[in-house]
C-alpha cells in the first residue's frame, strides 16, 4: 500500500488518517475510510457554523443556545449541511467545491452507501475491495481539499480550523447578506424546515 498524499494544507488535520493508513493493521483501509468520512461530515458542519456565527445578532452569549440546537436535531446529515448552507445563499456548495463536484458528489454518494454499513459492523454485501477501499479514502481526501481551498478563497474559512466561532467573528466581512433567522428560536424553527 502505498503512502497516502495529502494536501499541505490538510496535513494537520488527516494526520490521524496517514498514522492509521501507514500502520500495517488489517482494518487500516476500513478504519482509514471511516476517519476520512467523519472529517468529510466534520468539515461541512464547520462551514455551516462559520456561515451561522457570523450572524451579526449572534454574540457569545447566543453561541451554546445554537449549539443545542444543533444537538437536538437528529436530521443533521451531510447533505443536510450541504442544503443548509444553499439556503443561505452565499455560494452553493457546488460552486464553492468547483469543477469536480459532480464527479465528487457521486463518488460520495456511492461510498456512503456502504460506509453506513461498515460504520455499524455490517456487511456491506457489496465486495468492495481493499484498492477500492483505498481510492475511496481518496476521493474523500480530494473533497474535504477542493472544499477547502474554495471555501477559504471565498469566506477566507477553510472548514478545517478549530474555534469556529472566533473565525466567524474575526472576519470583518459578513458572507451571508440576508439571514432567515435573527436569534435563536428563528435559528431553530429554519433549521428544522431545512431538515424536514
Amino acid at each position: 500500500m502505498k503512502a497516502l498524499e495529502l494536501p499541505e494544507a490538510l496535513a494537520q488535520e488527516f494526520a490521524t488518517v496517514v498514522a492509521v493508513w501507514s500502520s500495517g493493521g488489517t482494518t487500516r483501509r476500513v478504519d482509514a475510510l471511516l476517519l476520512s468520512w467523519v472529517k468529510y461530515e466534520k468539515q461541512l458542519r464547520r462551514l455551516f457554523c462559520f456561515l451561522v456565527y457570523q450572524h451579526p445578532k449572534i454574540s457569545e452569549q447566543q453561541v451554546e443556545g445554537l449549539v443545542a440546537v444543533l444537538v437536538e436535531n437528529r436530521n443533521l446529515k451531510p447533505e443536510t449541511f450541504v442544503k443548509a448552507i444553499d439556503a443561505l445563499k452565499v455560494d452553493s456548495v457546488a460552486t464553492i467545491v468547483g469543477e469536480h463536484y459532480t464527479r465528487l458528489q457521486k463518488e460520495v454518494r456511492r461510498i456512503k452507501q456502504y460506509r453506513n454499513k461498515l460504520m455499524h459492523g455490517q456487511i456491506s454485501g457489496q465486495r468492495i475491495t481493499s484498492r477500492q477501499i483505498e481510492q475511496d479514502v481518496k476521493i474523500l481526501i480530494e473533497w474535504v481539499a477542493a472544499l477547502a481551498a474554495g471555501s477559504q478563497a471565498r469566506f477566507g474559512y477553510d472548514g478545517i480550523g478549530r474555534n469556529t466561532y472566533r473565525a466567524a467573528k474575526a472576519k470583518a466581512d459578513i458572507a451571508v447578506t440576508d439571514y432567515p433567522f435573527t436569534n435563536v428560536a428563528e435559528f431553530k424553527a429554519w433549521l428544522q424546515g431545512i431538515t424536514a
